[in-house]
């Protein structure tokens, strides 16, 4: 068993850090052309953009949400926002009837039908929406001023893409589960933008990602059923060789879960619709006819659930197993403990506890240092300071929270074996 696990070790060693050093190469590559890299807020012209807002029981975030939208710097007669109630059971519809008579004078529309999932809520604001572009904003996400053009700007610039993604960021991140996920949430939009430069993006965010609606349309629209549409017609753009990247400077503000249960949730649908939708487009894998995308960027998508499983397992067995065994020598002596505890008063005790040799210690700290490199320079693509939420989150966030992802990855997978019925929300 400990020659198993000690192999699994090594791989997963060697694993990451073959990704950790592909994304530094990467970024060190690129980073002359990611310094210069700008944004453009001055358009050639305007065209009719459709923003959608798919909504269920959001009545204490859909107006902020709203107005975020009605404050885009973007000629009013261009933009038509869509507010669509997927059967709310609280009063979400009131509150939109009341931003839309508040702001009689804005192009503000409202479907409401039942309840039927946000794929089917999106199709049904698409085919009515008259924009040239539409982009999909979740209920509990605000956006910044300028994006809009940030993001038409690369439409205009490149007129291969389909969809032009934001760049997500926490809002106002208040307990140490919060500041836990702005920290993924930046590194994750590091490791986006490189994705972008390689065509290799796999997910399109609900909050405010921008799309040209002909390719959509011609595609059949969002998936009705599926548990993460977002992924999906992100696979299926890469399927049929659209183009897909980010605006690294399109600042999207999203409200984090509070409490594990509400991570718990979110994860699950986002764990098991990715595996899902990896299942689903499994031909794309390892295919060299879709480039970076099969032959790398999906290899790491299956990774990052085989790995968590293996995380998880280390960390049981590397920390259960040296603690059973000293439960067991305990039994044997009949819990005799004086004589450890006047070991422990002579500082004479193993601190080997959870057998760590001198080269898994060694890898571990090359892991680590690796890992505050790409969480440092994360930081600055965003251009945030790596203290502004204080630093003290930083150690359970390397050592306990992707623990914690990798048991919800176990369970989820479990589920997903035994057939368990998902929510659409």
């Amino acid at each position: 068993m400990n020659i198993i696990f000690t192999i699994l070790l090594w791989i997963s060693y060697f694993v990451t850090l073959y990704l950790g050093v592909y994304w530094l190469l990467t970024y060190f590559e690129k980073y002359s052309e990611f310094k210069n890299e700008k944004s453009k807020i001055r358009l050639s012209e305007f065209p009719y953009v459709s923003v959608i807002i798919p909504t269920y029981n959001e009545e204490n975030c859909i107006k902020q949400t709203a107005e975020s939208v009605l404050a885009l710097n973007y000629p009013r007669e261009k933009l038509e926002l869509i507010m669509v109630n997927d059967g709310s059971t609280d009063n979400t519809l009131e509150v939109m009837e009341q931003l839309k008579k508040r702001y009689s004078k804005r192009n503000i529309r409202i479907i409401s039908h039942k309840n039927m999932g946000k794929a089917a809520s999106m199709n049904k604001a698409i085919w009515r929406a008259k924009g040239e572009y539409f982009a999909c904003l979740d209920a509990d996400s605000t956006v910044d001023r300028n994006n809009l053009r940030k993001m038409i700007a690369m439409f205009q610039k490149d007129s291969t893409l389909a969809i032009v993604t934001p760049a997500m960021k926490v809002k106002e991140p208040k307990t140490w589960l919060q500041k836990f996920q702005r920290l993924e949430y930046i590194t994750s939009l590091f490791f986006m933008r490189i994705m972008g430069h390689f065509d290799m993006i796999y997910v399109a965010p609900g909050p405010f990602s921008v799309y040209k609606k002909s390719i959509v349309k011609k595609l059949g629209g969002f998936e009705i059923g599926n548990l993460t549409e977002d992924m999906e017609i992100a696979y299926r753009m890469q399927r049929h060789h659209y183009k897909i990247r980010q605006c690294f400077d399109a600042y999207v503000h999203t409200i984090a879960p509070k409490s594990l249960r509400e991570l718990y949730k979110q994860r699950n649908r986002w764990y098991k619709g990715g595996l899902i939708n990896f299942v689903k487009y499994r031909n794309i894998f390892f295919n060299p006819k879709y480039g970076d995308f099969g032959m790398f960027m999906m290899p790491v998508v299956l990774s990052l659930y085989i790995f968590s499983l293996m995380a998880l397992g280390f960390t049981s067995y590397f920390t259960i197993n040296p603690i059973w065994h000293s439960l067991r020598d305990l039994f044997l002596i009949r819990f005799n403990i004086i004589p450890h505890i006047k070991d422990f008063l002579a500082f004479n005790f193993n601190i080997n506890i959870l057998n760590i040799t001198f080269s898994r210690f060694s890898m571990l700290a090359l892991i680590l240092g690796m890992s505050f490199a790409l969480l440092y320079i994360a930081h600055r693509n965003a251009k945030e300071s790596i203290r502004r939420y204080g630093v003290l989150h930083l150690v359970p966030y390397t050592f306990f929270y992707f623990v914690i992802l990798s048991a919800f990855v176990f369970i989820i997978l479990t589920q997903t074996l035994i057939g368990a019925k998902q929510q659409k929300w």
